[in-house]
């Protein structure tokens, strides 16, 4: 320690890519789990739509509040692995076990169970298991703490590669075996059929293993123990003007990603017309475009700044997505213009993901050099609340968005929503909040930086 806070040493890109690796079973349980409960519990299952909806609901709850406390009790734990270490080696097995539950309802309580049995089924393991996914809470605390600010957008250009590999993954998973299973399951829910249940026990294997190759082989941090009450930290953390300032303007620009992340292939279906492939051939474009937004950010990053960085992403997103509205035009029916916007924005889309885990790192470090401690947990933790409320309400919109009146006179196509033409210019003014806001209220880039 020293009056500046943590001495860090150069970490070698062995040890950042074992830093960034568990992301890849992570991203399994992120990207599979909220469709296929949709999937499994109303369309094999038969369980009320609003007995879904609640329980779903329940999950977001679950998540916001648990990323908030298990970031506060990571922050003070003293053992011997350390303060993050724990609780990773403690939830991770937990998160495992009840993704499995939650995907294999029909090996427990047999082909049909009643819908109270099952509706309490899906709340329980669908409430536990968000509140393990708040495993993550530590897990990115911990890059406050083992690297120093100079190296994580690389790290964090790691991270999201892996998340890219896993949404890959689980889109191939989707067409090739979530497609062939409904009916099989429709049929009996209680035979599982083979290759659905083990790519599930694949998913959790990978995810349990990655996390603990990475825990066991990294080193303790070097972080001094402290203790305070929350209320305290609640306090400080608060009057922290800039990280409230961070956090809103992170769930501003997530009303506009929330919605065009989940809107975009079906874009490309509906208006585009990209034909049966559309999920391979929308998937393999955006994994390419936003590599390249990953590490061409990445650079621009450690070149020119973190804020200057961020507005030039916000920029680019603003010019870009209104041409969405070229879909009222035939000639927008061709791989040409398919390919070419959805670039754009996914390059857009992955710029903005290098961000999140920089800025809240960065933020618990120039807190640390402030008070002599460094509370990364609970600096990762709190954002969860106001993003799960964001996240929820722009899906919401977004549901509310593709049923607006369909168009019917475009030329050589069927007829689609021209909510799907508007997503753009709505995602635009939104990202032109985000960066005004920003531009004017928020720090990302700090003196002690460039010392």
């Amino acid at each position: 320690m020293s009056d500046k806070g943590i001495e860090y040493e150069k970490a070698s890109t062995k040890k950042m890519l074992l830093y960034a690796s568990p992301r890849l079973g992570i991203e399994f349980f992120i990207s599979i789990i909220d469709f296929a409960l949709l999937f499994l519990y109303k369309d094999i299952y038969d369980l009320n739509g609003v007995f879904v909806g609640i329980a779903l609901a329940l999950g977001k709850i679950s998540v916001g509040l648990s990323q908030f406390l298990i970031g506060w009790a990571s922050d003070h734990t003293k053992s011997r692995w350390g303060r993050r270490k724990p609780y990773i080696i403690l939830m991770t097995p937990i998160l495992c076990i009840t993704f499995i539950m939650l995907l294999l309802p029909g090996l427990f309580l047999g082909a049909n169970p009643p819908q109270n049995s099952l509706f309490i089924w899906l709340v329980v393991f669908n409430c536990l298991s968000q509140a393990s996914y708040a495993v993550t809470t530590p897990y990115h605390a911990w890059n406050a703490e083992l690297f120093p600010a100079e190296q994580r957008p690389k790290i964090s250009s790691f991270q999201n590669m892996f998340n890219i590999i896993g949404a890959v993954i689980i889109t191939l998973f989707t067409m090739i075996i979530l497609t062939d299973v409904k009916d099989k399951m429709k049929a009996d829910p209680t035979v599982i059929p083979s290759n659905f249940l083990i790519s599930i026990l694949i998913f959790a294997f990978l995810l349990i293993t990655m996390s603990y190759l990475s825990t066991i082989s990294l080193p303790v941090e070097k972080t001094p123990d402290y203790a305070s009450k929350m209320k305290d930290d609640l306090r400080i953390i608060l009057k922290n003007k800039n990280f409230l300032l961070v956090t809103i303007m992170q769930g501003i620009c997530s009303l506009a990603i929330a919605m065009i992340s989940s809107i975009l292939a079906k874009f490309a279906d509906n208006v585009v017309q990209l034909g049966e492939n559309t999920n391979i051939i929308v998937s393999a474009i955006m994994v390419l475009a936003m590599l390249f937004g990953l590490f061409w950010f990445k650079h621009r990053i450690e070149t020119r700044g973190k804020k200057k960085t961020l507005i030039f992403i916000f920029t680019w997103g603003i010019i870009i997505l209104p041409f969405s509205l070229l879909g009222f035009f035939p000639f927008a029916q061709s791989m040409i213009y398919g390919t070419l916007y959805i670039s754009f924005v996914a390059i857009a889309i992955g710029g903005w993901y290098l961000f999140p885990y920089i800025m809240y790192a960065d933020i618990a470090d120039d807190d640390q050099k402030k008070t002599g401690e460094l509370k990364a947990g609970i600096y990762t933790g709190f954002p969860s609340i106001v993003l799960n409320i964001c996240q929820a309400i722009s899906l919401f919109f977004t549901g509310w968005l593709i049923e607006l009146p369909y168009i019917t006179n475009v030329p050589n196509t069927e007829p689609f929503s021209i909510g799907l033409l508007l997503m753009g210019p709505i995602g635009s003014v939104l990202l032109i909040a985000a960066l005004l806001f920003g531009k004017k209220f928020v720090t990302l880039d700090f003196s002690w930086e460039k010392q």
